[in-house]
């Protein structure tokens, strides 16, 4: 690895910018051994680029300015084809100016241990320890990015004490909205740390207690008083995204989860509230509070509201089927047709049993509520016969049929789709549209 970050041939960003003007015949090298591991991959690179690449462009010799953003195009190619000896060679070209290019050489380590840990974390830890200490990045955004690394490679150990030695930025640095964004999303991840903790001394207290007859009080005790800890500690964390406007789904979630444990409900409700005041348009913030309110069997009046509030937001969400089931619990058939006609607006729902089986209940027990139906029809007819009714195409038989029946309640001119739905229905499925189309008519002359 270190022979890596000091190339003993080319060492600095004027050789590479010299390299890749080179335009002269050359022949290849026989031997690499002795030079760096770039001039091997750019005789290769200059072979394989197609004929009116950029890359070929000739650029002035001192152009420096210029070739820079074509050496990044480089170590974006490097990265997309995992070529990552070069890659740390040029980004290790970059480090010779860090003023200029140390987010570049940031973004980019971070990137590759991301996908081979195993061979760049050593790099990526030394190249924290360096770049933590410079004034042009805060050291808690680099320290916060490594904190993601390192919990994603599970090391929780390493994580609870990485933000504990952070070096002091110069006093005259006055605070940004970046720099405070930065200050909340570490305390918040931190909280994360401490509530994995939680989790892992959890399942081992579970397991303990599984052992019943075996169980060690001692043991089970000092889990408690770890998990207690934790938590606190977790929670104590969390509170700082308290009536910060943003989206913090994964932080909400195990605040509450924490809370929950600890029968602590009233506190666990209010943050879900409060989530939900400030971020109206993110279906997360309702469905969690929808989800607790179930958990918790909140009246029915009380969730059907909550999925109204999550329906006009996302008419398209498969908890409105939920919402229409519940309506028509409560007697409220109208106003669970107008949410199935929303949702079935949404192609994802084209080919999907569930709703139509549901649409096809409402509209045959409720024909003559012909109000509601043209209600919801008025703004359909132009598209809706060609966007459900035409093709049997990937549809199951009992798909089919209950599409067939809802169209012969709105769309019973379509006589094509009907025929070719009865083309596919079993003896039985056949009997129950034709029962279906008999009552219709029947219902169609009383009135």
């Amino acid at each position: 690895m270190e022979a890596y970050i000091r190339p003993e041939k080319l060492s600095n960003l004027e050789d590479v910018c010299a390299l890749l003007q080179d335009k002269g015949t050359k022949e290849p090298y026989k031997d690499y051994s002795s030079l760096p591991p770039i001039v091997h991959w750019f005789d290769v690179l200059e072979n394989s680029l197609i004929k009116d690449d950029p890359f070929k462009t000739n650029f002035g010799v001192s152009n420096y300015t210029v070739l820079v953003p074509h050496v990044l195009q480089l170590l974006r190619f490097c990265f997309l084809t995992r070529r990552d000896v070069p890659t740390i060679t040029l980004l290790n070209y970059f480090a010779e100016e860090p003023n200029k290019f140390i987010d570049i050489i940031w973004r980019g380590v971070s990137e590759l241990a991301f996908h081979d840990p195993s061979q760049y974390k050593p790099f990526l830890e030394q190249l924290v320890n360096q770049v933590k200490q410079l004034n042009k990045l805060n050291a808690k955004e680099v320290l916060l990015e490594y904190l993601l690394f390192v919990l994603h490679q599970g090391e929780v150990t390493e994580a609870k004490y990485l933000l504990t030695n952070i070096p002091k930025q110069q006093k005259y640095t006055k605070p940004t909205e970046h720099s405070k964004q930065i200050e909340i999303l570490c305390k918040a991840y931190h909280g994360l740390v401490f509530y994995v903790e939680w989790m892992v001394a959890k399942n081992r207290n579970q397991r303990l207690k599984d052992l019943g007859d075996h169980l060690d009080d001692d043991i089970s005790d000092n889990y408690e008083d770890l998990m207690e800890s934790c938590a606190d500690k977790a929670l104590n964390c969390f509170d700082v995204l308290k009536s910060v406007p943003g989206v913090w789904d994964i932080f909400i979630t195990k605040q509450v989860e924490i809370l929950e444990h600890y029968c602590k409900l009233d506190e666990a409700e209010e943050i879900l509230q409060a989530y939900k005041q400030q971020n109206k348009e993110n279906p997360n913030a309702h469905k969690y509070l929808y989800h607790f309110a179930v958990h918790h069997n909140w009246p029915v009046f009380t969730r059907i509201n909550l999925l109204k509030d999550l329906a006009e937001n996302v008419p398209s969400d498969p908890l409105v089927i939920d919402l229409c089931e519940l309506l028509i619990e409560e007697d409220k058939a109208a106003d669970a047709l107008r949410h199935l006609f929303d949702l079935l607006d949404d192609g994802s729902w084209q080919f999907e049993l569930r709703p139509w089986k549901l649409m096809s209940n409402l509209l045959t027990s409720n024909v003559k509520s012909h109000t509601v139906i043209e209600e919801c029809l008025k703004y359909r007819l132009s598209w809706w016969p060609q966007y459900h009714f035409t093709s049997t195409h990937n549809s199951s038989s009992q798909l089919c049929l209950h599409k067939a029946i809802c169209c012969l309640i709105i769309f019973p001119q379509n006589i094509c789709f009907l025929e070719s739905v009865k083309a596919l229905l079993s003896a039985e499925e056949k009997e129950q549209l034709s029962s279906t189309e008999e009552r219709l008519k029947i219902l169609s002359e009383v009135t």
